[in-house]
């Protein structure tokens, strides 16, 4: 297989390879890459991987700096054609020399690729390292977006685990006046973001400062890729959700309720008529993002509230491969993998 890579000049066009591929991502659209680039400053690399003229792969790349040095990090990707282990070899390869002896500590790979599939172990053969910790989900709760009514959804969701409260909280919550809106308004994002501030010291998680947010809905908004939905009860806000859309998956990035109202199950109902917008719009998967997977799926667990209120709504989980590391000066990265040892020790004992 004799591929070459090119930096890519426009990348519109290439969100509909992207999502087509078999592992798509909104990581790896136009727009997200934007919002890296413009939005938060990162160094950018749009790169294609051609056999001949035909377009087999994409990895969209961003340089990061890190505690020992810069590194260059693709997040969910690269981006395949289709899910072949010679092809995600060759682009592999292609990728470790664009960033060789240009003064990285490391290069890391994120793609969504299930830890059961032997595709996924493919880095491992060409000297990547397994990540000590992880970087973007890696054990997400699916729902399927089944049919094209609420009664479908919900048979369904029922079918697949549902918790048995959770349709009559639904419903009760949209009889008590309860409603869902959606905005591109800065006033709500800001909004947005004073609540999900209260709750990081409420619930003790690491938040990014405002205009990491606001940036996303500036640069992802106005194409509809990013929505703010907002649960509202007589005017007031009791819960909020950040939805990326694309491809044929949203997903919920992040989530803050206001504390008004808790009794109402706002955030249930708002978190359904998601999915039910989601159901009508055409997607076929709503990615209710990370849970505890099965075997920390205890009451005792830190994070078992949010991963027991996600479950609920029914599903599945998936489990992704772990990110990994390809080294390019394998003795900072020794101070790299230490680094990262005392964080899971010290952060993500959990997990």
């Amino acid at each position: 297989m004799n591929l070459q890579v090119k930096e890519l000049q426009e990348c519109i066009n290439i969100d509909d390879f992207i999502k087509k591929s078999p592992n798509s991502n909104f990581m790896q659209s136009c727009n997200w890459s934007k919002y890296q680039q413009e939005g938060l400053k990162r160094k950018t690399f749009r790169l294609g991987f051609f056999q001949e003229k035909a377009l087999v792969g994409v990895s969209y790349c961003y340089e990061i700096s890190q505690t020992f040095g810069k590194y260059i990090y693709c997040s969910r990707g690269p981006i395949l054609k289709e899910l072949n282990s010679e092809l995600y070899s060759e682009v592999l390869k292609l990728l470790i020399s664009s960033f060789q002896e240009k003064g990285y500590l490391f290069l890391k790979i994120d793609p969504s690729l299930k830890a059961k599939e032997s595709i996924s172990e493919v880095p491992l053969s060409l000297g990547f390292k397994k990540c000590i910790n992880y970087v973007q989900p890696e054990t997400p709760w699916f729902t399927e977006l089944v049919g094209n009514s609420e009664q479908e959804l919900f048979n369904w969701c029922n079918e697949n685990g549902m918790g048995k409260n959770y349709p009559t909280y639904i419903r009760k919550a949209r009889r008590a006046g309860v409603s869902v809106r959606f905005s591109k308004d800065i006033s709500d994002w800001e909004m947005f973001t004073k609540y999900l501030a209260k709750s990081s010291e409420r619930k003790d998680f690491v938040i990014n400062d405002t205009n990491y947010y606001i940036n996303q809905n500036k640069y992802l908004g106005d194409s509809n890729e990013i929505r703010l939905a907002i649960a509202e009860f007589e005017g007031e806000p009791i819960a909020m959700l950040v939805l990326s859309f694309f491809g044929n998956e949203v997903s919920c990035l992040y989530s803050c309720q206001t504390g008004i109202q808790s009794k109402l199950r706002g955030a249930m109902l708002l978190r359904w008529e998601c999915m039910l917008k989601a159901q009508k719009e055409g997607y076929k998967f709503f990615n209710s993002w990370d849970v505890l997977p099965d075997e920390k799926y205890k009451p005792s667990a830190p994070r078992y509230g949010y991963s027991n209120f996600k479950r609920g709504f029914g599903g599945y989980l998936v489990r992704y491969q772990r990110c990994m590391d390809y080294p390019y000066s394998k003795s900072k990265y020794l101070l790299v993998r230490v680094l990262d040892i005392y964080r899971r020790i010290r952060y993500y004992r959990d997990r």
